[in-house]
């Protein structure tokens, strides 16, 4: 198992992507983490799951856009398991809005979530990494830091602030055997994982993959990330979308 004896917190972990990234990194041998919003029958699920692969799950719940409950989850997951060797970014929020109608509440709503949640919980975690000079820091990011879409300028925000502050963390904490980066999920299938199903209009026929991306797809290259296959892998913006946009440097 590649990550026998490493902890692990996926934030947003009670279904769909994060469910599938908990379990990914359980099979190779990581103790997780798993938290949802609200819905403690998700946690306790994937926590159940987990254990029946022979790894620790600790389950709680926590709005990570609430700093007061997001740094409880932390308290806990530390107390728990001592360090947190990999943090996965992957909680967020995308309530659409006009601009000329969004509040300044709507905006700092989504920053919280998307953007000021990854910094306290790589925060809380950087000095256990930097003291065992090993770490794995993967934020979520999302299209829209790429392309403007109607309604999403505080999403937007969000997810180019998410870009930067990988670009930074790696630069900074790569000496120290911490990789950051940035995986954007191009348009999910959930439905055989209880999601609903997306909107995909004429979108599919631009895919060249020729199909919607699967909860695994993203799941996989988290765990590549995470494991030593990836080690030479920092500070990089990650598109898993079956070809639908193609982004050079």
């Amino acid at each position: 198992m590649q990550l026998e004896g490493k902890t692990a917190l996926v934030t947003g972990s009670g279904r769909n992507i994060g469910r599938s990234i908990a379990l990914a990194l359980a099979r190779e041998g990581a103790d997780v983490v798993v938290n949802a919003r609200a819905n403690m029958d998700d946690v306790s699920s994937v926590s159940a799951e987990i254990r029946e692969l022979g790894r620790q799950a600790l389950p709680i719940l926590a709005d990570v856009g609430n700093r007061e409950e997001l740094e409880s989850l932390l308290d806990n997951a530390l107390s728990e398991f001592g360090h947190l060797d990999i943090v996965i970014n992957n909680a967020s929020v995308r309530p659409h809005k006009p601009f000329s109608e969004m509040t300044y509440d709507d905006w700092r709503g989504v920053l919280a979530t998307d953007l000021d949640s990854a910094f306290i919980t790589s925060r809380a975690a950087v000095p256990g990494m930097l003291e065992r000079g090993w770490g794995r820091i993967i934020n979520l990011g999302g299209l829209q830091a790429h392309q403007g879409r109607h309604g999403g300028a505080h999403i937007s925000a969000a997810k180019v602030g998410l870009v930067g502050f990988t670009r930074a963390l790696s630069t900074e904490l790569g000496p120290h055997g911490i990789r950051v980066n940035c995986v954007v999920p191009g348009m999910i299938d959930t439905t055989r994982d209880g999601g609903n199903a997306p909107r995909t209009g004429n979108r599919l026929a631009d895919i060249p993959a020729g199909r919607m991306g699967y909860t695994d797809d993203i799941a996989g290259l988290c765990l590549f990330l995470c494991t030593d296959a990836g080690d030479y892998i920092s500070g990089q913006t990650i598109h898993v979308n079956g070809g639908e946009r193609t982004f050079g440097g």
